[in-house]
């Protein structure tokens, strides 16, 4: 009993301090995101930045569909892969763009793909579609090999070239521009992180430590349950903008598009912490409640203030992209804030799982948040406008975070015995 408690607070700051590097690269991430958007409201009429804000939702989605989980597993396994690290993280990325290639082409062939992505812009769609693919698995690989800290700065160094080019290139090729600015900094982040990584992996190879890998089945049971829990979290962050532009209009779709990346940029924040307590936790059964409640009691800190700063600053904070979206979007935005309080039970329900190696249990969460949110923005009537679909994700997350409370209340229970 005397060393366990060491153990744990070792754990439980490692946890926290993984989990304050990969939010704050989300945060940094989703501040230069609508930094961007700013730029371009400001510059391209709301229909432009509407069609632009469709591309952008359909390459995300096809990126996050394409991940299968592999960034998870490398969580999970590659600090133990020992000499075979380098083979075992070319194999994530050759699989992860091989899924976003084909998954682009497919995307652009149906209809919704050849609206979002006409002509000549079915190319870009598939080049983005990839690079994004890869420069979103290289968070979880550099944070497996314990460079968590690189995250924010490759992060960072991304979002001030595409704010530094956007200006530059709007003007001189109008929505193309927006396009652009997304995809040229992707290849090269991308790129750079690729040759440091296989640095990384090298390093390892020299290393005297046997590898500590799954079999294929441990795999699968694990990655299949949890991809379905991914493609939940995809599909609600890509495919709600695409329904709501397709409702009602290009005009309305940027603004909600602009409330709706706000609160995907907080839930890829809070997802930093879970990502972390899956990586401290997964090793360390011992020590998952203790990193549940360090978590838990500094995501509500961080996620209460957060709450109450946005819905008191909304109408300032989309006056920054025009007067119309600050009309439009003020009460979706504040409906939306609300609702992430319900959103992060449902997250830490969703770490404590995947901790557990619960892979369909997690998804199981996942996807009932999907269902009832997609649910909710198809049958909502038009005449509510953009705060109809802000309802619909705020009763989505009570419902499910109900369910999940009494779980974590029992594993909370247990830090105390």
């Amino acid at each position: 009993m005397t060393t366990a408690a060491p153990a744990r607070s070792g754990s439980e700051r490692r946890a926290l301090g993984a989990g304050m590097a990969l939010s704050l690269s989300a945060v940094i991430t989703g501040v230069a995101g609508l930094v961007c958007w700013v730029v371009a409201a400001g510059t391209l009429p709301q229909e432009a930045v509407g069609r632009a804000a469709s591309f952008v939702s359909g390459f995300v989605l096809v990126a996050g569909i394409a991940q299968l989980n592999v960034g998870l597993g490398l969580l999970r396994w590659l600090p133990g892969a020992g000499g075979r690290t380098g083979w075992l993280v070319g194999r994530g990325y050759l699989l992860v763009g091989l899924a976003a290639a084909v998954g682009g082409v497919v995307f652009v062939l149906l209809p919704v793909g050849r609206a979002a992505a006409p002509g000549m812009l079915a190319l870009l769609f598939v080049v983005a579609s990839v690079c994004w693919a890869l420069f979103q698995l290289q968070d979880y690989v550099l944070a497996a090999l314990g460079r968590v800290w690189w995250v924010p700065l490759f992060n960072g160094a991304f979002g001030l070239v595409r704010v530094a080019v956007l200006p530059v290139l709007g003007a001189a090729l109008g929505a193309l521009g927006v396009l652009t600015s997304w995809a040229a900094p992707t290849v090269v982040c991308a790129a750079v992180a690729g040759v440091l990584i296989t640095l990384l992996a090298r390093r390892k190879r020299a290393e005297p430590v046997p590898a500590d890998l799954p079999d294929r089945r441990t795999v699968v049971s694990f990655l299949g349950p949890t991809y379905l829990a991914t493609i939940g979290t995809t599909v609600l962050y890509n495919v709600v903008p695409l329904i709501v532009t397709a409702r009602f209009g290009p005009a309305s779709g940027a603004v909600f598009f602009v409330v709706w990346n706000g609160l995907t940029a907080t839930d890829y924040a809070i997802n930093g912490f879970v990502n972390s307590m899956v990586l401290r936790g997964s090793g360390d059964p011992e020590a998952r409640p203790a990193i549940l409640r360090a978590v838990g009691k500094r995501l509500g800190l961080l996620v209460g203030s957060g709450v109450v700063a946005g819905i008191a600053l909304a109408p300032l904070l989309l006056g920054l992209f025009g007067s119309g979206y600050a009309e439009e979007g003020s009460s979706a935005l504040r409906i939306l804030l609300a609702g992430l309080v319900a959103r992060t039970v449902v997250a830490l329900g969703v770490a404590i799982r995947l901790m557990d190696g619960d892979g369909m249990g997690a998804a199981r969460i996942q996807l009932s948040c999907t269902a009832l949110v997609v649910g909710g923005v198809l049958l909502v009537p038009a005449g509510v406008h953009l705060p109809g679909p802000a309802l619909g994700f705020v009763l989505a997350q009570v419902l499910v975070g109900a369910l999940v409370v009494p779980s974590l209340v029992r594993r909370l229970r247990e830090v105390s015995r």
